[in-house]
């Protein structure tokens, strides 16, 4: 039997936070702190870690090392944005990990950066981030996507560089002013002239546009004596007929056209990835001294976080399961790339970088179609991979706003673990009050913990229940603050992840 590994490393206190620059947060960071646009974010530093005197029976990781990278990705100042609201924050070190254990985690709230897991607390954190995802078969493009698909392939054909781009974020800011503009207005209107706006009788409501429409629509249909519901079926099928795909504006190339976009999906490790591990650096560097203002970023912090993965690599009818980077080749240069993991149940996006140069393809927006289109063909091959997650979604974080344009998408409810429609998770995160923290799905209970003497250790005799350590680990049995560590990741992993296997260093005291 093959296991996932997951060493337990903090909770992390901290309150200071990336996205809104503390604004909601009590600590304030250091001026470098900020805000990342895409996928996730930015990554640490990646200085050299000094060697450290504990080494672990799991895999002889130094394990002082780990606990400074964990903290580095708690606390530097070029965090992964995914990590970087974690006031409270739970993380555990992916020693190896199965790839059907982390769908089961993602599913849970949790997220990796390299080989770190961390798990938001957003209850007490100033931005509760909650896992987002899109269900690939329901996928409909917007106006604005299909306007980016049409912006590349004509850029491709005629090199002709669009006149606007698309908007990749939510200016909320923008609209608070307005509205905040528009009270004060109707206030000093009311001042002035008490009878400028009178109200309108509470017998007379004001009907929207939509439901004059239905109205109207409906008493033609009953002077036609026809059903109302059957000509509504007959409209969205043939809107259906009409929408197009991702993969009809792909197929639009043609051997004439002034350039050649190549996307290719590359397993981390492989000899095809080791051979452009340079250009793609190069490319990331760019990317952060450019968007992210950056300094100068370390090849170390890259790989760290960026490339090194426990996922175990699977295979099932024909779709390649683990780490993979997702490739943007125009004329065979390296403009975009895309950090995702591939799961038996979906794709992951973790993060993407691009070239500034080529900013007006709106390449945020592109590559997540992409990502998206690619995710199809996965599920072509592998029915039960039909989701796209995006990470993290914030409600109060503008640049996180982008990710819920892709529709129909899903929120994860932080109690019961449940999947909830955005649009009614939308009006709830409107109305929340305090950190803006809401659980989606309040009637549900949280699923039931295992049994903690019934979950798998290392111990010195090897992988055990928890219960046979404390028998062979006699130190371990009055340990409290082992128990309770062990049963805070107990209810955190929840249950249906069966092949979990936790090391405690209280249970090892021999490394």
């Amino acid at each position: 039997m093959d296991w996932t590994i997951l060493e337990f490393m903090c909770t992390n206190n901290r309150s200071s936070c990336g996205y809104c620059k503390d604004v909601r947060g009590p600590d304030a960071p250091s001026s470098s702190e900020k805000v990342g646009e895409e996928a996730e974010g930015e990554e640490t530093s990646g200085e050299e870690q000094p060697e450290g005197r504990i080494q672990s029976s799991v895999t002889g990781t130094n394990c002082v090392e780990r606990r400074r990278q964990c903290t580095y990705t708690e606390h530097n100042s070029n965090v992964l944005t995914d990590s970087r609201s974690l006031a409270g924050a739970r993380g555990v070190w992916a020693h190896r990990m199965l790839v059907d254990d982390y769908a089961g985690l993602l599913d849970k709230g949790w997220r990796r950066s390299g080989k770190y897991l961390y798990k938001p607390n957003n209850k007490v954190t100033c931005c509760p981030q909650y896992t987002i995802r899109l269900d690939v078969t329901r996928f409909k493009m917007s106006r604005s996507q299909k306007r980016a698909m049409r912006q590349m392939n004509e850029f491709l054909a005629t090199d002709k560089r669009p006149v606007c781009g698309i908007k990749e974020e939510d200016p909320v800011e923008k609209k608070e002013e307005q509205a905040a503009l528009s009270k004060t207005s109707d206030k000093k209107c009311n001042l002035a002239s008490p009878d400028a706006k009178r109200a309108k009788p509470a017998d007379r409501p004001v009907l929207k546009k939509k439901e004059i429409r239905r109205a109207k629509f409906e008493e033609k249909c009953r002077k036609r004596n026809v059903d109302p519901e059957a000509i509504r079926a007959e409209r969205r099928q043939k809107d259906a007929d009409r929408q197009r795909t991702v993969r009809s504006y792909i197929d639009e190339a043609r051997p004439d056209w002034k350039h050649k976009l190549e996307v290719q999906l590359v397993t981390v490790g492989s000899p095809e990835y080791e051979q452009r591990l340079d250009e793609s650096f190069e490319l990331y560097k760019k990317y952060q001294k450019t968007i992210h203002k950056d300094k100068e970023p370390r090849l170390p912090g890259w790989r760290k976080f960026l490339c090194d993965s426990p996922l175990l690599r699977d295979t099932k009818a024909g779709v390649n399961f683990g780490a993979f980077h997702m490739w943007y080749l125009l004329d065979d240069k390296l403009i975009a790339v895309g950090i995702v993991d591939v799961l038996p149940r979906c794709l992951s996006a973790k993060y993407m970088y691009y070239d500034p140069d080529y900013s007006f393809l709106s390449l945020g927006t592109y590559t997540a179609l992409r990502e998206i289109e690619q995710t199809q063909q996965f599920h072509a091959k592998w029915p039960p991979l039909k989701y796209y997650y995006m990470g993290f979604y914030i409600h109060s974080c503008p640049k996180m706003r982008y990710k819920a344009k892709f529709r129909p998408s899903e929120l994860l409810c932080d109690k019961s673990f449940e999947w909830a429609d955005y649009e009614a998770c939308r009006e709830l995160l409107d109305k929340a009050e305090d950190n803006g923290y809401v659980e989606f799905c309040p009637n549900s209970d949280r699923p039931i913990p295992p049994r903690l003497e019934n979950m798998y250790v290392m111990a010195p005799g090897g992988i055990q229940t928890f219960a046979s350590a404390l028998e062979e680990v006699p130190s371990a049995v009055d340990d409290q603050e082992l128990r309770r560590n062990f049963e805070y990741l107990a209810d955190l992993v929840g249950p249906n992840v069966p092949n979990l296997v936790f090391y405690f260093s209280a249970l090892n005291p021999d490394d």
